[in-house]
Order: structure tokens, then sequence, then C-alpha cells
């Protein structure tokens, strides 16, 4: 193509509009761009553009500042076809070092696959550009060819040095002028020289120094002093071009004369070449350069001039946003925070399909993906839900279900609502106390018997399962450990029928119970007892018991008989028993596996098996999360005296939920558990899914009616079809008479000791003596109750009416105990007093409270009324918290985690095809650290309608968006926090490093959507992905909220402390604190031990630096969720995480303390009355003297003026002297009047 031809073709360009609508203001950004581009041009961050032909290895960009290098850029360039390209990159971060040609990446050595994205590094490939991302803050853009672009975040500034120069924002100085002589850009660009091991390559020559005068000085024109004589004669072609109209949003942005002089060397460089590159490479960046300020470069390229081609049905723009909207994430405009630049882009009206790559697609063709991908109008069906598939995302309705409560290995518990909690009980308890559905339903109670297993120390067993009929004591149904079940303490044969009870043996290791009114109980005996309590949707709201309540919100499963809800398991658990006479159990808080490092070890292999991707328990994985699971196996195999049944237990546990959901899992006991495959009877076989009845000898000479096979499948042994099972569970007779108490086997001839009595096994009974005599003497005004001389109905001491537990029918007793009792129409205050029903008082968190007394619960008040509590039912603001390194609890209080690298939405109030006027959203993103990525610190950004609000580094900037209302709100420091307030009713509290509170107000209840859930109550749903799917992986969930789909997904969460052992003594030696007696008064009020673990792992992952901060973020946080609960604990020592207040106090100056429970808000002279928000105490330093400050004389409160919280010559406020005498405390600016006159005075004078 000739010159004139080249002219031509620009005759024909217009300005062409981009169809893209912009997200937010564009901000010129141009300072922080270094790039290089063509026949060897190069910008620095302060705007010199020159040339250098250098084609060694060459320092682009380094970190310098520091004797620590955070990060460089080197470049290698070559000659092809006369012309010079970048054929190698070398990024270095930190330790990784990338290395970019054109054909593959490679990271340290080792060959890597794009995307790449680790340690907050994201490395990926499209169709123009190869892009290296980290959150130091560094871009690195390479076209493949010739351009190479740098971008750096401002904290970079005058911290920089290579080819780029020093980021200080002063053109030529530091770079091409030195001491006052004149750099030539050849003898500045060799001094930025790589040198390599057997480098043979040759600097290009420098020329002579010239000496600079005054004008040189004032106005240094670098690429003028390389331009040629007959060079000039392309200068107005050059100008005409660069200076068209078309040009004109650009030109009045970016200085064109460094692009014309650029062009003109590159037409004369080029000679009467016909290669389009000698003009398409400087037209392309200054192209680039346009977007990055801001402006609309025209549409200047066309299919016979330095034409681009796109792959799918792309289409190439100049300017463009980098973030696509795609099938998943179709609303990109306010999410997007990259800066245009060209590329290949969906055409207007489409999005791009990243559910199955096929190019640019309209949303109507959008397809959905869940554990495969269904196209728009398809229906995935699972076990409480059905959704449609509609145009990318799931349109969901919700179908009938029960629910199921579990007891498994002996002291988890899982609730109808999904709550799940450890209690070791030692006594009978109130599992679920259900009230009738309707007038023809009968009421029933269920308890289970909790006791230590027989030695050991830790170990707790469930030791039998009670259900009492219509709350008839002479109704009875009991099923224990050895797979025996009882009517009325008389053994029955199964199958059993009575009434609209059917029990029967589904296998070898199961027993159901079945109802007509919505009852099932299943209740596993090998390798330990089990029950799973299931009940259909009409009994919701009608439980109560360790089961909890059955109203699908989490946050209330705890409440006790007497109406409150505790915030321990210990107080929990101890309000349901069934007798008082069994002694209160407190929390656990030693971990069992640090007895033995053997059983450790033996835990963590075997339990690692449901965890592993290629294990037998891999393919349900989608469906249940194995991380809790995994938990649990850990701590029971630690706990358990029968080792290899607890584990085998956690196994079935888990097969048992995947069963649940649709996943039978087949073959896990291939090389674990095979012992119970193994122990079948010789007639009988092992299956994985067993659901049907088992025949026996006895079913066929009765005419007891049949089962259902209406359950769940289960495993275990059974008789073949054709052959039927005797009383003993193998296929022969069997006739032994031993003897049971409590789930022990006694053996005949043998004894046993019970309740101070010696029973010996005969006859298949146990005979009974005791050697104590009961003393009948109580204390006044209680009586004694002779069980021998009572009424056979009397149940005895153990189920009196008492204060704690007013309904008789929630005592189980087998047998009458004696004992001193109050009179009728008193009961036991719990103190050892009698009194009448309506002095009884109540108890929280073990602390009895008088009646008529008043504590708050959250934003509502309870009164203690006749021993039960009577709580205000107001709707509470809710709260979700993000701290550490990804750990999660939502609004509804599920808590869960994930450690993913992008940015993603905790919460905004646009979900679903929702309009919303005023639109809210807070996106955060992890910043890591470390070889292992954990979090250090977090970014987080607010949108509030029309603005942003971006928290990063300890600091904040606010930005403008091109859409949204006018939302108004607050930025104001709070303690340790930064407090953004919006007037719409959420909060965000940010600790400055990597914990995030949101507050939302109740109106916003069940309208918000993100990884903090939905605020509605029901815990079952706050799984709800982006595409309105409710799942059970929290990683499906979790990725599902990414802010840009381009994102990699993230993979399962590692556990650290196994990739840093080493680390793994002191994490748990540091995080102990949190279980020490230090927080001994919270302890009763929030379980420290999730607090504990996720200390532990974050501790472990801090391996580069940041070890306190990541555990004095952990313990932190539970500190806070303390003082939540009015709990206020002062743990921090000038040796564990200390706060250096002194550091802000100037001089002799005593103004800024540190507050473990800093308040929110003051009350002041113009606002006496404080204010009205939701906001906890926070812990935090203050600059109001609100502590006696340093002179002895006078005592300050906290009436202080907030116009400024550092100026301490105009605070407003009273004092006290020595003699306690109230006065005005007047100063030079303000004067503040007595208390008494604040309600009537202007308090300003």
């Amino acid at each position: 193509m000739t010159w004139s031809h080249f002219w031509l073709c620009f005759l024909a360009l217009s300005v062409t509009n981009i169809a893209n609508v912009q997200a937010r203001q564009a901000l010129n950004h141009v300072n922080s761009i270094c790039s290089t581009w063509g026949r060897h041009h190069f910008k620095t961050f302060d705007g010199d553009v020159y040339q250098f032909p250098g084609l060694c290895g060459y320092n682009l960009v380094s970190d310098c500042h520091e004797m620590y290098q955070e990060f460089s850029v080197h470049i290698q360039k070559s000659l092809v076809d006369g012309q010079p390209t970048v054929n190698e990159l070398v990024v270095t971060i930190n330790d990784l070092v990338f290395h970019l040609t054109k054909r593959a990446v490679s990271l340290n050595g080792d060959l890597i696959n794009l995307p790449y994205l680790n340690a907050g590094i994201q490395l990926e490939r499209n169709a123009v550009y190869t892009k290296l991302q980290s959150k130091v803050g560094l871009v690195v853009m390479w076209n493949g060819d010739d351009a190479v672009m740098v971008e750096l975040d401002s904290d970079y500034h005058n911290r920089t040095c290579g080819l780029c120069g020093d980021f200080n924002g002063v053109p030529v100085y530091n770079e091409f002028i030195h001491h006052n002589r004149k750099i030539h850009p050849i003898e500045f660009g060799n001094g930025q020289r790589v040198h390599r091991p057997n480098d043979e390559c040759e600097d290009p020559y420098e020329e002579e120094d010239q000496e600079l005068d005054a004008q040189d000085l004032e106005y240094p024109e670098l690429e003028d002093q390389a331009v040629e004589v007959p060079c000039k004669e392309f200068r107005p072609i050059c100008e005409k071009v660069i200076h068209s109209e078309a040009w004109s949003s650009c030109a009045s942005l970016v200085d064109p004369a460094p692009y014309t002089q650029a062009c003109v060397q590159d037409m004369c460089g080029c000679g009467n070449s016909t290669n389009d590159f000698c003009v398409c490479s400087t037209l392309a960046e200054f192209s680039r350069q346009c977007s990055h300020a801001g402006g609309l470069p025209p549409s200047w390229r066309t299919p016979q001039f330095c034409a681009k081609m796109c792959p799918f049905n792309m289409v190439y723009e100049e300017s463009g946003s980098p973030c696509m909207a795609s099938c998943t994430v179709p609303d990109i405009s306010s999410l997007c925070e990259d800066h245009k630049m060209d590329g290949c882009f969906c055409p207007a009206g489409r999005v791009w399909d990243n559910i199955s790559q096929r190019g640019c697609v309209s949303q109507t063709e959008c397809q959905c993906k869940h554990d495969k991908i269904y196209n728009s109008g398809e229906v995935y069906r699972q076990d409480s839900e059905e959704c449609l598939c509609y145009e990318g995302r799931w349109d969901c309705k919700s179908l009938p279900s029960p629910a199921t409560c579990a007891v498994e290995e002996g002291s988890h518990v899982t609730t109808f609502d999904g709550k799940a909690y450890i209690f070791h009980g030692d006594c009978h308890y109130v599992l679920a106390k259900i009230e009738s559905k309707d007038d023809t339903s009968p009421k029933f109670t269920i308890f289970v018997q909790l006791a230590p297993c027989v030695s050991q120390k830790f170990d707790t067993c469930l030791k039998s399962v009670k259900v009492l009929l219509n709350n008839d004591r002479n109704n009875m149904l009991a099923f224990s450990a050895d797979g025996k079940v009882r009517h009325n303490m008389q053994t029955i044969s199964l199958p059993y029928n009575t009434g609209d009870i059917n029990i029967f043996r589904a296998s070898s290791f199961h027993v159901v119970l079945q109802t007509r009114f919505g009852l099932q109980i299943q209740v596993q005996h090998v390798p330990l007892l089990q029950v799973y309590v299931t009940l259909e949707q009409s009994y919701k709201t009608k439980t109560r018991g360790l089961c909890g309540n059955y109203n699908m919100m989490l946050s209330d499963d705890m409440k006790t008989p007497q109406g409150i809800v505790e915030g321990t398991a210990s107080s929990f658990g101890n309000s349901w028993k069934s007798s008082d006479t069994c002694s209160e159990i407190d929390e656990r808080l030693e971990s069992p596996c640090s007895v033995s490092v053997e059983n450790e070890r033996y835990a963590e292999h075997w339990c690692s098996m449901l965890t592993s991707p290629d294990g037998p328990f891999a393919n349900c994985h989608a469906m249940v999360d194995p991380e809790l699971y995994h938990k649990r196996c850990i701590y029971a195999t630690c706990n358990c005296e029968k080792t290899e049944d607890c584990m085998c237990a956690v196994f079935s546990s888990y097969a048992r939920a995947c069963a649940s959901k649709g996943v039978f899992l087949s073959d896990w006991r291939v090389n674990v558990c095979d012992k119970y495959t193994r122990g079948c009877p010789e007639s009988q076989s092992f299956s994985y899914k067993l659901q049907r009845c088992q025949w026996t000898c006895r079913q066929l000479s009765s005419e007891q009616q049949s089962c259902t096979s209406d359950f769940l499948p289960v495993d275990g042994c059974s008789c073949p079809e054709g052959t039927y099972q005797e009383d003993n569970g193998a296929c022969v007779p069997m006739n032994k008479c031993p003897c049971y108490h409590n789930g022990v086997h006694i053996k005949p001839g043998k004894s046993i000791s019970i309740k101070e009595q010696h029973c010996l096994c005969s006859n298949g009974k146990l005979h009974c003596r005791t050697w104590k005599t009961s003393s009948q003497a109580c204390p006044t005004p209680k009586v004694y109750l002779n069980c021998s001389s009572t009424d056979v109905r009397d149940v005895g001491v153990q189920c009196a009416r008492t204060c704690r537990n007013t309904e008789s029918d929630s005592c189980y007793s087998t047998e009458c105990e004696s004992g001193c009792q109050c009179p009728s129409g008193l009961l036991d205050d719990g103190k050892g007093s009698c009194v009448k029903e309506h002095e009884c008082p109540c108890q929280h968190d073990r602390t009895l409270y008088a009646s008529g007394s008043e504590i708050k619960d959250q934003c509502n008040t309870c009164t203690c009324r006749k021993g039960k509590w009577d709580c205000t039912e107001k709707k509470c603001p809710g709260t979700c918290v993000i701290y550490g390194s990804g750990h999660y609890r939502t609004f509804d209080q599920r808590t869960y985690g994930f450690q993913g690298q992008c940015a993603y939405v905790a919460i905004q109030n646009k979900c679903g095809n929702k309009s919303v006027e005023d639109i809210f959203r807070v996106i955060t993103e992890n910043i890591p650290c470390g070889t292992t990525g954990t979090t250090c610190s977090k970014s987080v950004r607010i949108q509030l309608g029309n603005k942003e609000i971006k928290l990063a580094k300890g600091k904040y900037e606010v930005s403008d968006l091109e859409m949204g209302s006018e939302i108004k709100y607050t930025i104001r420091p709070v303690g340790m926090y930064l407090a953004v307030e919006a007037s719409l009713g959420i909060t965000v509290l940010w600790d400055r490093k990597t914990t995030i509170r949101i507050l939302v107000e109740p109106q916003h209840s069940a309208g918000v959507c993100g990884l903090c859930g939905d605020f509605d109550g029901d815990v079952q749903n706050d799984f709800t992905t982006q595409s309105q799917m409710v799942v059970s992986s929290p990683l499906e969930f979790a990725n599902s909220w990414k802010a840009l789909s381009s994102c990699q997904d993230a993979e399962a969460s590692v556990d650290s402390c196994s990739l840093q052992p080493h680390r793994h003594n002191w994490a748990q030696i540091q995080c102990s604190i949190i279980k020490s007696v230090t927080f001994h008064d919270c302890h009763k009020k929030v379980n420290p031990i999730p607090f504990y673990e996720n200390c532990v792992k974050d501790s472990c992952a801090c391996d580069s630096g940041g070890d306190c901060e990541c555990f004095c973020t952990a313990v932190a946080a539970y500190a806070q969720a303390c003082n939540e609960v009015s709990v206020c604990v002062a743990w921090r020592t000038p040796e564990i995480c200390p706060v250096f207040c002194d550091y802000y106090n100037e001089g002799e100056l005593c103004e800024w303390h540190y507050k473990p429970c800093h308040e929110p808000c003051y009350e002041t002279c113009r606002n006496p009355h404080g204010c009205n928000n939701s906001i906890p105490n926070l812990e935090g330093t203050t600059g109001i003297p609100s502590t006696t400050p340093c002179k002895e004389e006078c005592e300050w409160t906290k009436w202080f003026d907030v116009d400024s919280s550092t100026d301490g010559s105009d605070w407003e406020t009273y004092i006290y002297n020595n003699c306690s005498t109230k006065y005005n405390c007047c100063n030079t600016n303000h004067c503040c009047h007595n208390i008494s006159d604040y309600t009537s005075n202007n308090y300003d004078k």
C-alpha cells in the first residue's frame, strides 16, 4: 500500500458510536500507564515518548524503592521480517516468575495452562491480548506482537525504575536529565539492561552527549531530536490523520504530538514498504491511550486496512468494556472495574455464552447449568423444588417435602431447620415434643438417652430412643443400641403393628417406625445407635426440643422450654433435661484429638476419604458438602473408644445424606468399614440399597400387616428373596437370655451397679438390692416422697413439676425415685426453695432471673412471667460477617467457608428479575499473600445508587457511576472500623483489614441476595445461586456470585495446616486463647469452637509475614461476637495483639484510648439523645476522652462535640471535680450547660 493510498483510506473514516453502555464515569489514567509499541517506541508513566531500538533483555519496569523488590517486568524484542516484535516477557512477583512467549507460559520453569488464577495473580489470554493482573497493583497486557502495556497502582508513585521511568509525575526529569546533562534515549535504555548468563547480545550504539540549554530544560522534545530532515515529508500525512475530526475526542484528552512524531518515524523507517505495521501500530497505540483517557476513538480499521479478525461471531471494537455480559452475569455494567480497551466483543443485544462456549447468543438462547447443562425450557427436579430453565436463570418452586432431625455419633445433633451442634449429654432429653397437627392426629414426645460410653472420658453414646404416644407414660416405645424394640418395657418381635404405627426391620443395621399421621423414625444401630426423625410439613411450628421448632428459621432453634434462645449447645441441651435430678453439662472446649497423636493421624488419614476428589464419596460432593462430615469424622474418630465404629458411623451418615439427595453411593466399604459387610450371617448378603421389609419366620405365622417401602434406602445385611429371618437377625434360630440396661449387654450370671444398687442378671432379668438407706429429712418446706408407699402411677421426684419444667409430660422415667420435693401447689425454683408458679424465676445462660425481670434478646425485650420468657417479636436487623481467609456467616446464621480469589457479590437488592429503584450492592475481594494464597486484606466496593465507595488498603475513595439514583450516605470511623451508613437501611463496617460486617434493616428481609444469603429467616435457601437455584454445595453457590464470569471458579478449599504442618502446633497454641479463661464469661453465650478452628486454619496459612495479623484478626472475630451478646472481653495485652494508642497522642496529651467495646455513637450537646442505629459496640480507639484522662482532677464524660474527634479545643462536656460537684466546663469556643438544661436550651454559645 502506498502512502497516498493510505491517506485515501482515512478519508472514508467517520466517527462511529460505541454501543456499549459506559458503566462508570471514565477517568483519565494514562499517567499510570507505561507502554511500548511499533518501531521501538516507549511511553513512560510520566508521559515521555522516545525510541530505543535495543534487542537485548531490558528492565521495562520494577519496584526499586525498597530493599525488597516486589515485582519486575523484563522485556526482550527481536526483528521478524525487519519489524520489531516482543518475543519474551518475564514478570516476577515476589517469588513467582512468569515467562510469557508467543507459544507458551511457564511459572518458575514449569509450563502452565491458561487461564491461571492463584495467590492473587490472574493470567488469561483472549482473542487480542495476554493479560496478567496481580492484586499487588500491577497489570501487564501484551498483544502477542509489538505492543506491551503496564499499569501500576498509585501506591508505586516515585518507586519505579526501568524503561518506564520513575513514575514521579514529572516528565524528563530523573530519566533523561542527569547532572544537568541530557541523557540520550539510547544511553538511558542501555542503562536498563538485564544481564543474563552467557548473554552475547549487543546494546545499540550511543550518540555523543548533548549539553542542555535553558530552552531544552523548559521544553524538552525528545522525539524531535531523533527525527531526520528527510523524514519530515511524512509529517503532513500523519498530522492529517491524527488531527482529523474522527480523532477529535482523543486529541482533546491525549496530546497527539508524540504520536504524530511516532507516525512520522514509522513511515520514514518503513520507506516504501507496503506493510500495514508501519502505520497501524502507532494508530492502535493512540487509540488505546485515548480509551484510557476516557475518550471514544473512531472505528478506524477497515477490512482492507489494519483489519482484525475475531473468533465466533464476535466483532472488533476500538473501545469496549473488557467485562462482557454473559449468560450467568447479564448485568455487568456496574460490576466492572476494568478500563475500556480495544478487542473482540459481542454485538449489541447479545451476551457471551459462558456455559457451552458457543460464542455470542441472545439472552433467550442462554442455557442453565447445575449437575449438567439444561436448555431453556428444560426442568430439573430435586428433593424439595422443581426448577425451570428460562433464559439462563432458574425459575424454581418449592415442593412439599418432609424435614429430618438427627442424632448421630452420640453427640452431633441436626435440627429440623438444619442447625448442627454438639452436645455431650448425660440424661434423658426431649428430642422432639410434637403437638397434634389436627383434631385426629396424636401428640407425641420423643426422648433420647445420652450418656458417657463404657470408659472413654470424652465419649458420648446414644443409649436409647423412646417415643411417648399421646403423652401417655403407659404407651411407650423404646429402641435400644442392640437393635431390640420394647413396648411398655416388653421386648417385641418385628414386624410389629399397633394402631397407626408399624415397626419393622429394614436391614440388619436399621429399624424403621412408620405412622399414618406423618411421623417416621429411622433407628440405626450398627455400628452405633443413631436416630433420624422425619416429619411432614404439616408439623411446622408444632415442635420443641433438641430438634428445634421446625419454623425454617435457624436463629431461634435453640429456644428453651422457658421461651428464650440460648447461645450455646450446653445451655440449650440442659434446658431440655427430662429430669432436674440430672447434672448440668458444661461445654467441652478441648479437642479430643489433643489426647492422642496416633488417634489424630489415624483420623486424618481415613477421614480424608470423605473429601478426596478421587475417593468413593466424590460423586456426591456436588450435592452434599463433605466438609461438615469430614470435621465430624475427625472429632468422632478421636473421641470414641471404638474408633473404627465412630468413623464408619460418619461415613454411613454421609452416604445417607447423599441418598436423600438422590445420589446412591456403593462400594465405599471396599477398603474401610468392611468388617460389617463381612459380618453378615452365612445365609444373608450385604447390600448398599435396601428399601423393602425384611421377612421373618415369626411374620409368616402372624396376621400382622406388612410395612411399606416409603423410607430412605439403607444398607446392611438381609435375607435373600424367598428366605426368612429369625429373631436373632440370622436365618437360623437361637435362644439366649441376656439382660439389658440402658443399652448395656449383661451376660447371664453377671452383675452391674445401678443407682447405688447391686443388680444380678438371672434368667434374663436383673435382680437388684440396695445398700444405702435413703434419708427422709428434707429442708423446709420440701416433703419426702417415698416410692414404696405411693400410688404405683407416681413416677417420683425426678418428674415432679418445677419452675424449670412445668410440663410433667416432658419427663421420662422408668421407675419411681424417692426424694425431697415441693408440696402440692409449690414448685422448686432451681435454688432449693419452693415458690408459687407465678413467682417462678426464669433461666438464661445458666443464670436465674426473678419474675418480672427483663433482658434484651437482640432488638427484642424478654420479660420473665411464671417461669417462662415472654418476648416481643420485632424483626431485628440482620448481620452478615465475612472475615479472615474466607469465613462467612449469612444473615440467617448459616456458616460456611469459601476461599475464592475473584470479586464476589456479598449482597445486592437486585435479585433475579426483580426491578429496584434504589440499587445497592457490596462486592468483596480477597487480597492474598504468602505461597498458600491466604487472605491478608480485603477490598470492598459499596455501590449506592450512582456512587461507588471503594475500601482498600486502609483507605476509601468515592467515584461516580453513570447510572443510578442519589442515595444519602455517611462515612465515619467507629473504633477500629470504618463505617459506611446508607439512608436506605444498610451499613458496612470494615476493620481496614480482613473483616467486613454488613448490617441491614428489617425492611430488606427476603429482598437481598448474594454470599450473605436472602435474609428471610430460612437457612435452607441461603445457598441460592445467581441463577436462582438452591444448591447444597457452598462451592457451587459462591462461584455463582462472581462479579465477573471471566474469572475462574474456585476449587475445593485446601487445608492450610496440612500444607504447613510445621505451623500447626504454633497455631493451636496461639489460638487456644479463644478457649482459655480470658474468654470464660463468653463461652456460655457464644460457642468458641468454630472460631478456634478458623483461627488455627488462618494462622497456619500465614506463611510469609502477617502471622500475627491472621491470628489477631481471628481472635478479634470471636471477641466481637462476644461483644454483640454484651460480654466485653479485654483480651489484648502488650504481648498479644497490642494496640498502641499513644502513637496518636501528641506530647503530654492523653486523648486517644483503647476500648475493647467502643460505643459506636455518642451523645453530644447537639445530640443529647444519642444515635438510633443498629451498629453494635465495636473494638477500637477513640479520640474522645471518655475514660479518666491524664489530669487527675477532672473526669470527662462522653458528651463532646462531633465536629472534630481530634480537636480537643472545642470539646463540649461537663466534668466532675474531686468533690463530685457537677459544673459547667467551658472553653474559648463553647460552653455546655448542665445535663438538666439539655432538653430545652441551645448548647453552643
